[in-house]
């Protein structure tokens, strides 16, 4: 009799085990504020949604749920200004909110949300020195000064190389945890198809079914139908005057399709060199589309005439949900690629003064 209790007692301790492994605890205090209704969220594709509420008790609350993987959300109060990231994962989590700095914050009891913080403490000279880089590029711009713009440009290139770098190392020393493809797919902007590729490899199995992994496999998907060489996926979309304009129905002339918006600084710094090869490749069978990730169409507009940007344009003024961009995996902008008179993508990301050699090239070898 005893043996098979001890037998039930085992089954039961193996069970609960099994299934306290998918069951998370936040307990948590906001300090300093006693009521209020505070709300769990996650992202989903792209807004946050709740998942739970509860009102706080003398500043105490509580959520409990089951969660397969690691995930990164969000605890937050509306009334309050208050929103706290922090991945949650089978475990129980205690929470500390400082209303006043949710930096100050801590999160403990998550071993994935401590390797988070981990990458974010390495990371964290390099994002001083880039903020420090972004006021001195300000600076040069208010007082019209090129050459600490340029200066500047060439610093923060740098940086943005160092901090892939540090990301890449993080994921070959990293690579079961979550924390992984969700940084890459928060960054990456930053990051070219074998970049994605060199990352996904080493990847753990254990991880294939992550939101986050999926999205980093569908995005090299998606970069892998717009690389070089490959013919341009076809779209269509209405132009500044509402009239359809579709991809394909420019066929025959060299063709730059430019990702831009009115609302984004380096887009309208560029346009002037984009104007300029516009100017000198036009007679020659050059052409533009330009692709807006507006959402004001007012302002789409006046930025047009402004920049004195003569060519087609088109946007769905979705934002950053722009159909195009989406389709050609554009998550930065500005950003373009140039296609040749069959449409073939022969080159993608082209600024400045490598917009104007790439088309020089181009023109001096065609017929």
């Amino acid at each position: 009799m005893k043996k098979a209790a001890l037998l039930l007692l085992s089954t039961f301790i193996l069970v609960s085990c099994s299934t306290k492994k998918d069951q998370y605890t936040i307990t948590g205090n906001v300090k300093g504020v006693k009521t209020g209704k505070i709300y769990l969220q996650k992202f989903d594709s792209e807004k946050w949604v709740n998942l739970d509420s509860t009102g706080l008790d003398k500043g105490n609350f509580n959520f409990a749920g089951t969660i397969l993987l690691p995930e990164m959300w969000q605890i937050v109060m509306e009334d309050k200004q208050i929103a706290l990231t922090l991945f949650v994962e089978g475990s129980e989590i205690n929470v500390e909110i400082f209303p006043d700095s949710v930096d100050k914050s801590t999160v403990n009891g998550s071993v994935t949300h401590d390797i988070y913080r981990g990458y974010l403490s390495m990371k964290e000279p390099l994002n001083r020195r880039m903020e420090e880089i972004s006021k001195e590029w300000k600076k040069g711009r208010e007082i019209g000064d090129t050459v600490v713009m340029n200066r500047a440009d060439s610093i923060a290139f740098v940086l943005e190389g160092d901090m892939k770098n540090l990301l890449i190392d993080f994921a070959k020393k990293n690579n079961a945890t979550v924390v992984i493809p969700y940084l890459v797919m928060r960054n990456s902007w930053q990051f070219e198809l074998p970049d994605l590729e060199e990352i996904s490899a080493v990847l753990d199995t254990s991880l294939n079914a992550s939101v986050y992994t999926q999205s980093l496999k569908e995005r090299i998907e998606i970069l892998r139908n717009v690389e070089i060489g490959k013919i341009a996926p076809d779209f269509t979309m209405n132009d500044s005057t509402g009239n359809p304009i579709t991809l394909s129905s420019l066929k025959g002339r060299i063709l730059l399709v430019d990702f831009w918006a009115s609302w984004c600084g380096p887009c309208r710094v560029e346009n002037p060199n984009v104007v300029k090869a516009y100017r000198l490749y036009n007679k020659k069978g050059f052409d533009i589309l330009g692709c807006s990730f507006d959402k004001d169409r007012a302002k789409w507009l006046k930025a047009i005439k402004d920049d004195k940007l003569t060519w087609h344009h088109i946007s769905d003024l979705q934002g950053w949900a722009n159909a195009a961009g989406k389709l050609y995996g554009i998550n930065s902008i500005p950003a373009n690629v140039l296609l040749d008179k069959d449409q073939k993508i022969i080159a993608r990301n082209l600024r400045g003064d490598e917009l104007l050699t790439k088309l020089a090239e181009v023109f001096s070898t065609s017929k």
